[in-house]
């Protein structure tokens, strides 16, 4: 009998082409972590270029937010989403990764419905999904998909910079938004529908 998956949520695994050396270098400044990617353009345009794009559709401008993760030994990072409107993907980057770090986990979103379900415990469906990282590895997920990473039980620290893609059509109508609210607004949707604006 046929099957279908329905619904599936999608992430993507790329590599870049980048140095990794190199960008531990500019975060680690005489063995001092530093939190700024200054001068790192090269990052910046990377994660930019490698996002999946649809044929029929062309991507919107984007802002890139960033924050680089020194996961000490014994350190997690606990399940969480980076949901927001504006936000397009969010990713995390890896540059160190001793073995033993810690994978990232991700979390069926559906799992409170399911557990209890017959089907469920028939078909065992897996309530979530982790991802060895390796340096140089970029993992591109939906900003609402929950996730998180295991304890590092390694010796060594595991380095990874997470990230948000803005897209700026989207900020931009925030920003839109606000001006409309302060000057008290009111449009008509081409429906005919009346929208007022006010602080």
């Amino acid at each position: 009998m046929p099957c279908f998956d329905l619904f599936p949520t999608k992430i993507w695994v790329e590599e870049l082409d980048l140095d990794v050396s190199v960008i531990l270098d500019k975060i680690i400044d005489n063995g001092e972590q530093r939190t700024d990617l200054v001068g790192i353009d090269d990052l910046s345009q990377a994660l930019k270029d490698k996002i999946s794009k649809r044929e029929d559709l062309e991507l919107p401008e984007m802002y890139l937010h960033y924050w680089v993760n020194y996961n000490k030994p014994g350190d997690s990072n606990y399940r969480h989403h980076h949901t927001d409107n504006a936000v397009f993907l969010s990713g995390v980057y890896y540059l160190k990764v001793p073995e033993d770090s810690g994978r990232i986990i991700f979390y069926d979103p559906r799992v409170r419905s399911l557990g209890a379900m017959s089907d469920n415990k028939y078909y065992v469906y897996e309530p979530e999904v982790s991802v060895q990282a390796q340096p140089g590895m970029v993992v591109y997920f939906p900003s609402w998909l929950e996730h998180g990473v295991e304890p590092n039980e390694s010796n060594e620290d595991r380095i990874s910079i997470a990230f948000n893609l803005i897209n700026k059509d989207e900020l931009d109508r925030y920003k839109d938004m606000e001006n409309f609210c302060d000057q008290k607004a009111i449009a008509t949707r081409p429906d005919g529908r009346v929208e007022y604006f006010t602080t």
